[in-house]
């Protein structure tokens, strides 16, 4: 979402895209617990609170054996979980913004500004963002050459 933010030398999104783009990323959560392992999903929803309680009452120090032992029973710490499950967001956003803009001319600065974006906040993630980009209609990656 952080690459819709107009540039100078940005194509403008209009208010109907940005708002379909936004709800695109939602959708993105649903389409994502549907598919993971609700076992896990479930388990995770109940540990975070007690990782979070833990952390901040052992002076925020995450070398904690039991923080330790609890990420791993959920897959990692309460960030990594949010960072896993936002970015499948942002990567359902993308195939929106790949359908919707399909004339290079278009696509290829917002995917050069999502491949930024990537680089800076999410690089741990880029396979995923990587994947749409190489399937685009004409196989352009556009940003990820």
């Amino acid at each position: 979402m952080n690459s819709l933010v107009p540039t100078e030398t940005s194509y403008k999104i209009d208010g109907a895209t940005l708002a379909a783009t936004k709800m695109a990323h939602e959708f993105g959560h649903v389409n994502r617990t549907a598919k993971v392992d609700p076992v896990l999903y479930q388990l995770q929803s109940q540990v975070i609170p007690q990782y979070n309680k833990i952390f901040l009452s052992n002076g925020r120090n995450a070398s904690d054996p039991r923080l330790i032992d609890l990420a791993k029973k959920i897959g990692g710490t309460p960030v990594e979980v949010w960072e896993d499950r936002e970015y499948w967001g942002e990567a359902n956003a993308m195939v929106y913004l790949r359908d919707r803009f399909t004339e290079e001319s278009q696509r290829c600065p917002l995917f050069t500004r999502i491949r930024r974006t990537v680089d800076l906040y999410a690089k741990n993630y880029e396979p995923r963002f990587l994947e749409i980009a190489q399937s685009t209609p004409t196989r352009k990656i556009c940003g990820w050459q």
